[in-house]
This record gives C-alpha cells, sequence and structure tokens, in this order.
C-alpha cells in the first residue's frame, strides 16, 4: 500500500481553486480557536477546507468541531478494529513462540528482531508470556546468538 500523500500546504498565497473543486488554502479561520486546532492538527486541514468549499466561506467553529467529532469517531473505530487484529496476531505468535525452542527463534529472528525499537515498545502490551520472554533476551542479546 503507498504511503498516504501529505495534505498540501494551507497558504493564503495558494491559487483560487476552480469551480466546484474544494479550495487549497486558508486565508485564517476568524475564530482563534479553529486556529489553533489546524495549528495543532494539520491533519484536519483538508476537512477544513472542504468545509470552506462547501460553505464558500470559513463555516464557524461549531460547524468544524463538529466535523472534528467525525474526524476523531472515524480513526476511533479504525483503532478498535485494527487493535482486534493486533491481538489476533500476536496471539498467533504467542502460540507459536510457546511450541519449542526452533518456534521460539522463527519469532525471535524473523519476527521481534524484524520490529523497530519504537515498534517493539508499541507491542509489548499485546505479547503473552512466552513472546515478552523473547523479547527481553533478544533485547538483552543484542545481536548474539539466541540459543
Amino acid at each position: 500500500m503507498p504511503a498516504p500523500r501529505p495534505a498540501p500546504p494551507l497558504t493564503a498565497d495558494a491559487a483560487p481553486p476552480e469551480e466546484g473543486e474544494p479550495p487549497d488554502r486558508i486565508d485564517g479561520p476568524a475564530d482563534p480557536l479553529v486556529a489553533d486546532l489546524l495549528g495543532r492538527l494539520p491533519e484536519f486541514g483538508p476537512t477544513y477546507l472542504d468545509l470552506v468549499g462547501l460553505f464558500d466561506d470559513d463555516p464557524g467553529a461549531p460547524v468544524i468541531f463538529t466535523e472534528l467529532a467525525d474526524f476523531v469517531a472515524e480513526r476511533l473505530a479504525s483503532l478498535d478494529s485494527e487493535r482486534a487484529v493486533l491481538d489476533r496476531a500476536l496471539t498467533a505468535v504467542e502460540a507459536v513462540a510457546g511450541r519449542g525452542d526452533e518456534e521460539a527463534d522463527l519469532i525471535a529472528y524473523a519476527f521481534l528482531d524484524s520490529l523497530s525499537p519504537d515498534d517493539r515498545r508499541l507491542v509489548v502490551p499485546w505479547l503473552g508470556p512466552a513472546t515478552r520472554s523473547l523479547l527481553d533476551a533478544l533485547d538483552t542479546a543484542g545481536d548474539a546468538p539466541f540459543t
């Protein structure tokens, strides 16, 4: 899956949009709360620009924060479904890791060692005791042979 395209820069000097196209610029929201939101959450910028296009002007804070609720709800739904997938994937990893030494080596070096340090830290809550033990041993051993 290709990486998502970054949002276009939200600048005041961008060309005006074609008829029926969402704008690609922000002239500056009138409400400082909305300006603060956009500064803290650039991922919401394209949604804001869509709203500006629909309203042919600044849609106002109530509309924007209502849309923000949908923006957040979509991500929460995705998080919930992805959490279930992560749980099943790591339960499967735990089952393989607990089968024996060869299987433990497979999980240690093919799976755990392939995760970045940040991903290793994030995955810890889902690890079962066998996989967590393998991760601890891998972190302690560095690049030394596992068995």
